[in-house]
């Protein structure tokens, strides 16, 4: 059995010393106090579904607490989906758009972390299993993205991602024919760091094991399998470095190409 194993969904559903009422705190609220799934499934079953301004300001107010920590002037959209929001902090001026998913799987320690001025676009999953999603301050991620990771997921400040990205996750192991992949143990290769000032186009995928470095540029659908040198300018599947931007030392902004 590998070390993901306790975090694997059909894993926890299928354990038979757990009832129905345990399975369902430990995979959605994060603890077993009583209070705190009340509290929860009034916020998520009355106030989540509301939209327009009432919904907004109802939230605003009712929200906070089920989080680990909530800045000022946050901004919840409507059916959000939460999972143990108590590991899960967020900064001022953060906006978490309709329809995202905040999910926390794993023990004391695991977390969503979001900075101040972040944007989480509508239909955006960001998803730890066993693992840690840190997101700096002034970071926009596009609709529609899936962050997720089983070790740590690190995205440096003013960074973009466009929408349709897939970043992270885990590999599973097919070694075994005669077992069905989705049994096979889960491989972690690392995680992923995003540095700072990085655009990642739209639809990009960046798979597990892979760094980016500060103000480097993703072309849209590209495919990173590897490590990205800061400055750099990358296309293609898998993606490759076609040219490499000034630094800021370098005077006035340009783009040199790689033979």
């Amino acid at each position: 059995m590998d070390k993901y194993s306790e975090y694997r969904f059909d894993n926890i559903i299928q354990d038979p010393d757990r009832s129905f009422f345990h399975k369902y705190q430990d995979l959605v609220i994060g603890n077993r106090r009583i209070g705190f799934l009340f509290y929860f499934e009034v916020c998520t079953v009355l106030f989540n579904p509301i939209q327009g301004m009432l919904g907004l300001a109802l939230r605003k107010l009712l929200f906070p607490p089920l989080f680990g920590r909530v800045g000022r002037r946050v901004v919840f959209g409507h059916h959000i989906s939460i999972r143990s929001p108590g590991n899960i902090q967020i900064g001022n001026n953060t906006v978490i758009d309709d329809f995202t998913t905040l999910s926390v799987r794993g023990s004391t320690g695991q977390h969503i972390q979001l900075g101040d001025n972040v944007l989480i676009g509508r239909l955006t999953m960001l998803k730890t299993r066993g693992g840690s999603i840190e997101i700096a301050d002034h970071v926009h991620v596009g609709p529609n993205c899936h962050l997720g990771t089983a070790s740590t997921l690190l995205i440096g400040e003013y960074s973009l991602i466009g929408s349709n990205c897939f970043i992270g996750g885990l590999h599973h192991g097919y070694e075994d024919s005669d077992k069905p992949i989705m049994q096979q143990p889960l491989d972690n290769r690392g995680g992923v760091t995003i540095g700072k000032d990085v655009w990642l186009g739209a639809g990009v995928t960046v798979l597990d094991g892979v760094s980016i470095g500060d103000s480097a540029i993703i072309g849209a659908s590209s495919v990173i399998t590897r490590d990205i040198p800061a400055y750099s300018i990358a296309v293609g599947s898998p993606a490759k470095i076609i040219k490499q931007r000034s630094r800021p030392s370098d005077g006035a902004a340009s783009t040199k190409t790689v033979d």
